[in-house]
């Protein structure tokens, strides 16, 4: 019931100018729902905006720095609400800022009243049972009233002044009616057990936030940075600055995100990716902040201030997930603004009309009003809901899968067609050059020499594919002057006074040699690249992008966990694109396509159902935009894959796909479950409570009861469900932990006897299994190593043996970014293939 849209305020003649910063607030107690509260707080001078994200029970205000926490921390504790800094001001001793309110839940002034309420019920109700203390027991039932609905009436105080109802609202109404009826017992049963339930009620939903919290807490709160002098200081993360040096020492998690510089270890990214095995690092390496650190000790150069890392980022729209708000929660939120007037009106009807309806006195038919209001508040729906969907996202972000809000979840639940991006996405995005096949005349080396030279400026990976490739053979690649990119077409400069152009392959119906080149490549699955001079073409060569390992079982999973159409999109050949998709099993091919026409695909798909887009954020954002969900994946590595993104996969994984269609479903089912529910308890508790089946003690009860059974069976969505981990192939935490560590690394020292954070590069020896070498390849099968280039890893680096691509597969055109390696020609029609 903690849902609240604040809407900016404050004092307005602060000036633009001013230091404003963001500050968080834990709520530790209070009612947040209330906008008095609230509106408290942005009356303060100089506050400019405070908000509420109930998924973390979180409090943020935008206020200078120069205003004192003290005011902020007097001024919501004034409203009733119990605040905790989660923040620590610029150049401010973290230790003097420790929040002096942090003491013990059960010592907590709302606990202390309700222990004393308790513990006196218990003693009512026991010299109730006997007539000589009738009396006694009678006096101490106005005492456990007067203690336990001190917090309550503030909090309905509160709401009246904000013109809403609420359950305290109703509480204290219906307290007050049993007390002029004279059933003083009953009415101190309400108390303590709707209190009582409150505090169980916060507890349970608490569960959902403290999974949340614990995205939090995997970034240390402090830094060791390096001087200029070389000491080490620590400080606060969020005042690490971009090009800082930080140590990292052994078995320590990673303060932010940044550039290994010294130093190799392990990473155990799991936290963040969601990767259950852990991975080499060494100097060069990208690394995220709140991933763990193995066997030594590492130097980072910090890449990014510490709010735009990908942990921060992260949990930021993990907290905000509310904002994004799905019909269920939209509904629930609707239905109690409706359905709560029409119990008040329904309490009033029976106390006014119950006598002539039912024939009995005034005096129970105001009783019976008085069970109805009690009854008739609906905090398991308001609850349920929100608090499932906050579990999902957890969940899903503990497992390396991040869903930006409930109306995302709902959509991926409804998912039927899934569309794919091919380069990336389907392949692993490296493409080699496998075959060349110059033509009239013309030699290997030439043809090489003048296609890198021309696509030495691009970035694509086909481009760098080329160019590797000719280095590789000894080729001293020169870059072209003024080369020229043509969009879905490629890329041409002129090389000795003739116009070279490299890109797509043209018609080839009267040129025998060159359509049985084009014939060689696309049977081993490779996509053709046309160089012509002057117009002539001179040869073609031939590029395959390896297929992912996974995207076989990925597609499978997909289809068990319902998913009825997949296609595949790309701008490269039909022919090539047909034999990818029959090895990985999708349905059907779009070929040949221009950046926009798959946007223009996507939106045809759509008409069949609810579809999601997956891409790799690159090149596909017009597909991502028009697709009911865009579906993001390797997002940790890319800031623009974050943003655009609806659901990000954050490692380059696609059996995260599946997992999360069928965390979705689940939450769906579970959602539907708790509204169903809900529904049908409110319509039982109030017909019985107006047939007077019900005690206010009872109805209170059973309200409450069922509203903890209803917020509990969303929580069950914060458990790895053995489902979820079929369909993902997620590692159990049991698993996870024993693979935590390298069993090929032998140890070594964890750093170096100084602590200066060198590891290895000190002088520390630590050794590790052999890498396999690398197969020189020939003419037609290329390496994809690098020699420094900068288009791979560095030189030197021992890479996996590979001769031959593992399945036809094939890289994706220019098309999709236009940096002039597309392989298919512009007037090419989209076709369709599916499968026998």
């Amino acid at each position: 019931m903690n849902e609240f849209a604040a809407s900016p305020g404050g004092n307005m003649t602060v000036p633009p100018e001013a230091d404003v910063e963001s500050r968080r607030y834990r709520v530790i107690s209070g009612c947040v729902e209330c906008a008095s509260d609230l509106t408290a707080l942005r009356r303060v001078p100089g506050v400019r905006d405070v908000r509420v994200l109930s998924a973390t029970g979180t409090l943020v205000i935008e206020a200078p720095a120069s205003l004192d926490d003290a005011v902020l921390l007097r001024t919501a504790n004034s409203s009733g609400l119990v605040l905790e800094p989660t923040h620590t001001s610029a150049g401010s001793d973290k230790t003097a800022e420790q929040p002096t309110n942090r003491t013990r839940w059960w010592l907590r002034p709302e606990m202390i009243a309700l222990e004393i309420a308790a513990a006196l019920l218990v003693v009512v109700e026991v010299m109730g049972c006997y007539a000589e203390t009738q009396s006694v027991a009678t006096v101490l039932s106005y005492v456990v009233v007067a203690v336990g609905i001190v917090f309550p009436a503030r909090t309905a105080w509160m709401m009246i002044k904000a013109k809403r109802v609420s359950i305290n609202v109703l509480l204290v109404v219906a307290v007050a009616g049993a007390l002029a009826l004279g059933k003083v017992m009953e009415a101190a049963c309400v108390v303590v057990i709707f209190s009582l339930g409150v505090v169980l009620e916060s507890y349970v939903a608490d569960r959902a936030r403290k999974s949340i919290q614990k995205l939090m807490d995997l970034s240390p709160a402090m830094a060791e940075r390096f001087n200029p002098d070389g000491t080490i200081e620590q400080i606060e993360v969020e005042r690490l600055q971009v090009d800082d040096i930080v140590l990292v020492r052994p078995s320590s998690r990673v303060p932010t995100d940044g550039t290994v510089v010294q130093g190799a270890s392990w990473i155990d990214a799991s936290a963040i990716t969601g990767e259950s095995m852990p991975v080499e690092v060494e100097p060069g390496a990208e690394v995220f902040g709140g991933t763990l650190n193995g066997y030594a000790a590492l130097r980072i150069q910090v890449a990014k201030p510490f709010e735009d890392t990908v942990l921060a980022r992260v949990i930021k729209e993990v907290e905000e997930a509310q904002q994004n708000r799905g019909q269920a929660q939209r509904f629930a939120d609707k239905f109690g603004t409706i359905y709560t007037p029409i119990m008040i009106a329904l309490a009033v009807l029976m106390a006014a009309l119950g006598p002539q309806v039912f024939g009995i006195s005034y005096s129970d038919a105001l009783y019976r009003a008085l069970v109805v209001l009690i009854v008739s508040c609906s905090c398991s729906l308001v609850l349920s809901v929100p608090v499932s969907v906050v579990s999902a996202v957890a969940r899903a972000a503990r497992d390396g899968v991040l869903i930006k809000g409930g109306a995302y979840l709902e959509q991926l639940a409804k998912l039927r067609s899934v569309a794919f991006d091919k380069t990336g996405t389907l392949t692993l995005g490296r493409p080699m050059l496998l075959q060349v096949h110059p033509l009239n005349d013309h030699s290997e080396t030439e043809l090489l020499t003048l296609s890198a030279a021309v696509e030495a400026g691009a970035t694509h990976p086909i481009a760098e594919a080329i160019v590797r490739a000719a280095r590789e053979r000894g080729i001293v690649v020169s870059p072209a002057d003024d080369v020229e990119v043509i969009p879905g077409v490629g890329a041409q400069s002129v090389i000795n006074g003739a116009l070279v152009a490299v890109g797509r392959v043209g018609d080839l119906q009267d040129n025998r040699p060159a359509q049985a080149a084009l014939d060689a490549i696309e049977d081993g699955g490779g996509t053709p690249v046309a160089v012509t001079v002057d117009g002539e073409l001179i040869g073609l060569l031939g590029v395959a992008d390896e297929l992912r390992p996974e995207a076989i079982t990925a597609l499978k999973s997909l289809r068990k966990v319902g998913i009825t159409h997949t296609t595949m999109l790309t701008g490269d050949r039909q022919r090539v694109a047909t034999a990818i998709a029959d090895r990985v099993g999708i349905e059907s091919v779009r070929a040949q396509l221009m950046p926009d026409e798959k946007s223009t695909a996507v939106a045809s798909i759509k008409e069949s159902g609810i579809t999601a887009m997956v891409g790799d954020g690159v090149n596909d954002a017009p597909a991502l935009a028009t697709a009911d969900v865009a579906i993001v994946m390797g997002a940790a590595g890319t800031d623009v894959a974050l943003e655009m993104a609806d659901v990000a996969l954050m490692a380059d994984d696609l059996n995260k796909l599946p997992y999360a269609v069928a965390l979705a479903r689940r939450a769906n089912r579970i959602i539907a479950q708790n509204i169903a529910l809900s529904l049908a308890v409110i319509l039982f508790l109030v017909i019985f409570a107006v047939g007077g089946k019900f005690t206010l003690t009872a109805g209170v009860l059973i309200n409450e009861a069922w509203a903890l059974v209803i917020i509990a069976n969303g929580l069950r969505l914060l458990r790895l469900h053995s489902a979820l981990r079929e369909a993902g192939s997620i590692t159990s935490p049991a698993k996870k932990s024993s693979a935590a560590q390298p069993a090929t690394v032998a140890a070594g020292p964890a750093s170096d006897d100084t602590g200066c954070g060198c590891g290895p590069s000190c002088g520390t020896t630590v050794s590790a299994a052999p890498l396999p070498q690398v197969k020189t390849l020939s003419m037609a099968s290329a390496s994809a190593s690098d020699d420094g280039c900068g288009c791979g890893p560095s030189c030197g680096t021992p890479q996996p043996e590979t001769a031959v691509p593992a399945q036809p597969s094939s890289a994706d055109s220019c098309a999709d970014d236009g940096c002039g390696c597309s392989s298919t020609p512009m007037n090419n029609k989209v076709t369709s293939h599916r499968r026998p």
